[in-house]
């Protein structure tokens, strides 16, 4: 039988010229104190995104305590079938735990679900039974924050900071809504705070100034202003104290994309594979390190380099080292990119001979996995794909057979933001058939932060006569520094809107 202890963790932290203050973290229950000690410093490399790190001392935690119910849901084993067995145990085991750790994994749970609705409920729980928690108040402006509710967001994690002023996670949640410094919901354009961003930005620094992540992200907002001499140190920075860790690599890349927007490919593709060589032994290190240098050839206007590229890269995969599920999802995702790169060439019976491996792979990986959600996922994206190259090739009727199919999909998923996919291709179609206004709309009920959806929405604004606001919109995707696929395609065409090479 599991011998289990509740240990409400209230901690008194000094940090350099300032008083004691306390900070009261969420109930864990563990059997052995030195197991909570392993997962702590596991959350703390989570934080940072060093994930290797993080399992590592995960199973540190459940060599001590097997039934270790947070140390077991938080473990991200890169083999599918081990992370959902560490769930299930997880699930298994929360009887035995606080009421608030049952609520962390109900959230969890409903991210995977794409419940949103059950998410924020549980996230209101934290709050309303601790209120004197940050923690409480961090996961609900995460969820508040992927929803899109950023107001709600913004003052949830203001109060989180309030609780706890060395507040790493509220930080960087805040500074991502304001300037692109990572992956986070961002605010309209109007509402963003640069200077904010950037004082959100130090305050990261001054939290973890022995970790490579806060300089990263501030030398982000210097990438995102233009400003690549000014984030060349910090990304130096970055390097020097990622050393030895698993996210060298990211610290590279990181590095190579301020060269690339810089103008200087010939470095930057030097820094990309030099991530690459870091990494060559860690298969989904390797992979996605190898995603971004295929993007500096997208980006170059070069989708001959990029195919040329994925190409070598398909032909490794069967000898990384990939477990049987993973290989599958790697296949379709370097068929995903094959897809794009042909579709925006024109090279069309290419395009659909990717498309039907995407489809074909993601069936095989859906059936071995034998998870509701998963198949779910994968039917809606068989719909969203398929649609996509239909309209880029002029099949405006069959991809609208296929748009009707993804947003009854869909609209089971209890999250505001679930059609946002539905909307941004209904508007490509619009604007491909003529009807500007149409288009113009459902691009309007879309995700905003979409760099690609976004151009094609400037394209039906300029061929409704509404130019001053379709320039506006070019000129935003022109001056985005920031490295992915969409970003890559669309921000070289904005320019040739702009009348700039």
């Amino acid at each position: 039988m599991k011998k289990t202890g509740i240990l409400f963790s209230l901690f008194l932290m000094i940090f350099p010229g300032c008083s004691k203050v306390n900070i009261i973290e969420l109930p864990i229950t563990t059997s052995s104190p030195k197991a909570l000690e392993y997962y702590k410093k596991a959350m703390l490399s989570y934080q940072v995104g060093d994930g290797p790190e993080k399992r590592a001392l995960l199973d540190s935690a459940l060599s001590i305590d097997p039934d270790f119910t947070m140390a077991l849901e938080f473990y991200d084993s890169q083999d599918p079938i081990i992370k959902r067995k560490h769930r299930e145990l997880a699930k298994k085991n929360v009887v035995d735990a606080s009421e608030a750790e049952k609520k962390i994994l109900t959230i969890r749970e409903s991210y995977r679900k794409e419940d949103m609705d059950k998410a924020l409920e549980s996230a209101r729980w934290l709050v309303e039974n601790h209120k004197e928690s940050y923690e409480s108040f961090i996961w609900l402006g995460q969820v508040q924050s992927d929803r899109y509710e950023l107001d709600d967001a913004i003052e949830t994690l203001k109060k989180s900071i309030e609780l706890n002023p060395y507040n790493y996670d509220a930080y960087s949640l805040l500074m991502g809504h304001h300037i692109s410094a990572g992956t986070q919901v961002m605010l309209p354009q109007e509402r963003r705070d640069v200077d904010l961003g950037m004082k959100y930005g130090d305050e990261l620094i001054k939290i973890r100034p022995d970790h490579g992540l806060p300089y990263h992200l501030k030398a982000n907002c210097y990438r995102q202003l233009g400003e690549f001499e000014k984030a060349k140190p910090l990304y130096e920075k970055s390097i020097k104290n990622r050393k030895g860790l698993s996210s060298e690599g990211t610290a590279y890349i990181v590095s190579a994309h301020n060269y690339m927007f810089s103008g200087d490919l010939e470095t930057a593709r030097r820094s990309y594979e030099k991530a690459i060589e870091i990494n060559k032994e860690k298969a989904n290190e390797w992979f996605f390190l190898n995603l971004y240098l295929t993007y500096s050839y997208i980006f170059d206007n070069d989708y001959m380099g990029a195919i040329d590229r994925l190409l070598i890269v398909e032909k490794q995969l069967e000898r990384k080292g990939f477990d049987k599920i993973t290989l599958l999802q790697v296949k379709s995702q370097t068929s995903w990119h094959k897809m794009i790169c042909y579709a925006h060439n024109q090279m069309e019976e290419d395009a659909y001979e990717s498309l039907s491996n995407i489809i074909k792979n993601n069936k095989k990986r859906a059936e071995l996995l034998k998870d509701e959600n998963v198949f779910r996922e994968i039917k809606s994206n068989e719909q969203f794909q398929t649609a996509w190259v239909n309209i880029l090739f002029g099949k405006y009727d069959i991809a609208r057979k296929n748009l009707k199919q993804l947003r009854n999909i869909q609209e089971e998923i209890k999250d505001p933001t679930a059609l946002y996919g539905f909307y941004g291709l209904s508007g490509m179609a619009d604007l491909m058939e003529g009807n500007y206004d149409g288009a113009t709309t459902n691009f309007l009920k879309g995700n905003e932060n979409n760099i690609y959806f976004n151009y094609f929405k400037a394209l039906a604004l300029r061929a409704a006569g509404k130019e001053k606001e379709a320039e506006n919109e070019f000129t935003k995707i022109a001056n985005i520094n920031f490295s992915n696929w969409n970003i890559a395609i669309v921000r070289r065409l904005a320019n040739k809107q702009l009348g700039k090479a």
